[in-house]
C-alpha cells in the first residue's frame, strides 16, 4: 500500500508512506530555499515522484492534513475557520466562544471538503491522480495518528494520547485513548478559542519576535529572568487562560483571539522586561499543560502518554512532562509541528483502508528521521566543478576520522552527509559541529555563521555510551531527537558548555546510538578517542534566516557566504586555505 501524504500549510511537507511505514518525508522549504515555504509542497512531491518512481497506478491514495485549506501566512493570510472565528469573538459571549459545540459544528461542515480536494486535485493534475484518490484528515487527528502510530513505545495496551497547538480545522487540542490496531478513540476536542499554543503565539508577537517561528526564542529567554517580576506577568496571563476546577477543560476567560491579546498585552504587560515576560508565559504553559495531562491521567487511568502538536515542540515543557510520576512512559513525536501532519494524515489514511479490509494495521515506529534526499559522490564532485578556482577540495580516505581530527583542532566544520533529516533539529547529517568545550565557539559560530540571538543556547551530539555522563536521565527516556531537555551533570558544564543554556545549564541533546546513524557515531566515537570528550556542539547547517541545507550545491554556498573553517560533504573536505592557520597541507588527515 503506497500513500503520498501532504500538509500544504506553513512549512509545507510531504511524505511516502509504502508498506507499513513513513519511508520518506521532507519539507518543500529544504528544495524552495524559503524558510517555512507554505502552500502546495511542489517540489517535495516531484522529489517523492522521482526518487519512488511514483505513478496515479501505484498510489492508494492522497492523504491531505485539514478539512479546510490550512493557514500559510500567520497574521496575514489565514483559513477560514481563524477569520471565521476572529469576527465572531468581537461580537458574540465569550463563554459562547469558549463552547466546544462551536468547533464541532464547524468541523461537521463537511462541504468544506469539496472545494478543498478539488483545489489539491488540480495540484496533481500532472501526475495523473483523480480527485477520488485524494482523502482529507481533520487537523488534531493528524497529530494524534502521527503521535501514536509512529511512538516506538507503542504496545496493545491503552495510550493516552493528546494534541496541542495554534489552532487547526477550528480546533487547538484533542484527548484519545489508542490501544492495539482497532481502537482509536477521541475523548475530547478543544476549539481553538481555548488554545494554550495561540497564548505563546500571542505573547511571541508582543515581544517583536516572527510568531509561529520564534517561539523557540521565548522559551529560550525565559530563565534568565528575575522571578518577582515574572511572577507579576505571570498572574496577569493566567487571569486569561486557566482550567476549569476538575482540569479536564482549556477556560478562555477574557474570550481574546490572538490579535487582541496583543493589544491588551501593549497595555497590561507596558514596563515589564522582555525576559520576564517570557519567563511569566513559560510557567504559565507548563503550569497549564502539566496540570491538564494529571487531570486526563486521574480521570482514564493510563499511564502511557504519547504527544503531538506545536506545544510540544517546548522542550522545557517536555522536561516537566517527561518527569511526571502521573506516567511509565511518554513518547514525544519529534519536530511535532504542523509539519508532521502529512504523515499523520497518511497513517489514519492507511488505518482507514486496513480497517476496511479487514487487515490489521501495525506500522513502524519511526525511528531515525533520515527521510529526506542524499547525494552520492559525482554529485559532489559535479557542484564542486561548478565552483572553479574558489576552494580547495580532496577525497578523503575516511572522513568522519579526518573530521574528528578537525574537529578536536578546534576548527567549526559544516557536515553534509547521508540521507537529510526531517524537521526542525538537526542530527549530524546536516550540521555545524564544533567542540563543545570551548564557549569561544559559541561567539565564533554567532558572529560568522549564525546570528541567533545572544541568549539562545545550542546542543549537543552525544554517544550513547557517554549519555550518563553528560545528562541527568532517572526515567532513562529516549532522546534521539533532540525534542526533550535535562538537567546537566557537573561534567558537562565542562566538556560540554558551549552546547549547554548558558544561564540554567540544561541540556537538549541528541543521543546518538550506532545502529540509527553509524557514520555520524563513529566520528563521535573518533572524536572521544582523541579529546576524551563524547560530545561536540552541533547545531543546524544554515545561515540564519534560511532553511537547512539539502544539497551539496547549498552546503558549497553556504560555506562560501559564512565563516565556516571546513565543509565536508560525503567522502570530500573543502576548504579555503585563506580561512585556516596552519593550512590545511600542514594539519594530519587521520
Amino acid at each position: 500500500m503506497k500513500i503520498l501524504g501532504i500538509h500544504d500549510g506553513h512549512n509545507a511537507t510531504a511524505c511516502l508512506y509504502d508498506s507499513g511505514r513513513i519511508v520518506a518525508m521532507a519539507s518543500e522549504e529544504r528544495f524552495s530555499r524559503n524558510k517555512n515555504q507554505s502552500g502546495f509542497p511542489r517540489l517535495a512531491v516531484q522529489w517523492l515522484v522521482d526518487e519512488y518512481a511514483i505513478t496515479a497506478d501505484t498510489l492508494d491514495a492522497v492523504a491531505a492534513a485539514g478539512l479546510a485549506t490550512p493557514m500559510q501566512e500567520f497574521g496575514t493570510q489565514s483559513g477560514p475557520w481563524y477569520r471565521l472565528a476572529s469576527s465572531l469573538s468581537r461580537v458574540m459571549p465569550s463563554k459562547l466562544m469558549a463552547s466546544p459545540a462551536l468547533a464541532r459544528s464547524y468541523l461537521a461542515l463537511r462541504g468544506l471538503g469539496t472545494p478543498r480536494s478539488r483545489q489539491l486535485a488540480r495540484h496533481l493534475a500532472p501526475y495523473g491522480v483523480p480527485e477520488s484518490k485524494i482523502r482529507l484528515v481533520e487537523h488534531h487527528t493528524c497529530h494524534a495518528h502521527a503521535a501514536y502510530w509512529l511512538d516506538f513505545h507503542r504496545s496493545p495496551e491503552p495510550t493516552l494520547v493528546v494534541t496541542l497547538d495554534n489552532t487547526g480545522d477550528g480546533a487547538c487540542g484533542s484527548v484519545s485513548i489508542a490501544s492495539g490496531p482497532n481502537e482509536f478513540r477521541r475523548l475530547e476536542s478543544y476549539q481553538s478559542l481555548q488554545s494554550i499554543g495561540m497564548m505563546y503565539t500571542a505573547i511571541t508577537r508582543y515581544l517583536g519576535m516572527k510568531p509561529i517561528e520564534d517561539e523557540y526564542k521565548v522559551m529560550g529567554l525565559a530563565p534568565y529572568a528575575r522571578s518577582a517580576q515574572a511572577e507579576r506577568v505571570y498572574e496577569i496571563l493566567r487571569a486569561h487562560l486557566h482550567l476549569s476546577p476538575d482540569g479536564l477543560d482549556i477556560v478562555n476567560r477574557t474570550g481574546l483571539w490572538e490579535d487582541a491579546y496583543v493589544q491588551r498585552f501593549q497595555r497590561e504587560l507596558a514596563g515589564f522586561r522582555f525576559d520576564n515576560v517570557a519567563a511569566g508565559v513559560q510557567r504559565l504553559i507548563e503550569e497549564l499543560v502539566t496540570a491538564f495531562l494529571k487531570a486526563w491521567s486521574r480521570k482514564t487511568g493510563i499511564r502511557k502518554l504519547a504527544v503531538g502538536g506545536g506545544v510540544f515542540m517546548n522542550v522545557k515543557l517536555n522536561m516537566l512532562i517527561n518527569g511526571m510520576d502521573e506516567f511509565d512512559q511518554v513518547y514525544f513525536l519529534p519536530s511535532c509541528g504542523d509539519e508532521s501532519n502529512s504523515a499523520g494524515a497518511a497513517l489514519k489514511c492507511a488505518w482507514d483502508l486496513h480497517r476496511a479490509a479487514g487487515k490489521e494495521f501495525t506500522p513502524e515506529p519511526l525511528g531515525p528521521l533520515y527521510l529526506g534526499p542524499a547525494f552520492t559522490n559525482q554529485d559532489v564532485e559535479a557542484a564542486l566543478a561548478s565552483h572553479g578556482h574558489a576552494l580547495q577540495w580532496r577525497k578523503s580516505e575516511d572522513v568522519e576520522r579526518e573530521t574528528a581530527r578537525l574537529l578536536a583542532d578546534n576548527l567549526v566544520v559544516g557536515r553534509m552527509s547521508g540521507r537529510m533529516e526531517f524537521g526542525a533539529r538537526s542530527l549530524g547529517n546536516r550540521s555545524i559541529l564544533a567542540r563543545a568545550d570551548s564557549l569561544n565557539n559559541v561567539r565564533k559560530i554567532n558572529a560568522a555563521i549564525k546570528m541567533r540571538d545572544f541568549w539562545m543556547p545550542f546542543a549537543p551530539s552525544v554517544l550513547a555510551e557517554r549519555s550518563a555522563d553528560y545528562v541527568l536521565n532517572p526515567t532513562k527516556s529516549l532522546a534521539p531527537y533532540m525534542i526533550l531537555a535535562f538537567p546537566s551533570t557537573a561534567l558537562a558544564a565542562t566538556e560540554l558548555i558551549a552546547g549547554l543554556h548558558p544561564f540554567d545549564l540544561s541540556c537538549r541533546p541528541q543521543i546518538v546510538e550506532r545502529d540509527w546513524n553509524p557514520k555520524f557515531h563513529r566520528l563521535l566515537a573518533c572524536y572521544e578517542h582523541i579529546t576524551g570528550v563524547g560530545g561536540v556542539l552541533n547545531t543546524s547547517f544554515n545561515l540564519h534566516g534560511d532553511p537547512v541545507v539539502c544539497t551539496p550545491d547549498d552546503a558549497i554556498e553556504t560555506y562560501r557566504q559564512s565563516g565556516l573553517d571546513v565543509l565536508t560533504i560525503e567522502d570530500y573536505v573543502i576548504w579555503d586555505d585563506h580561512r585556516l592557520d596552519p593550512p590545511m597541507a600542514g594539519r594530519p588527515r587521520h
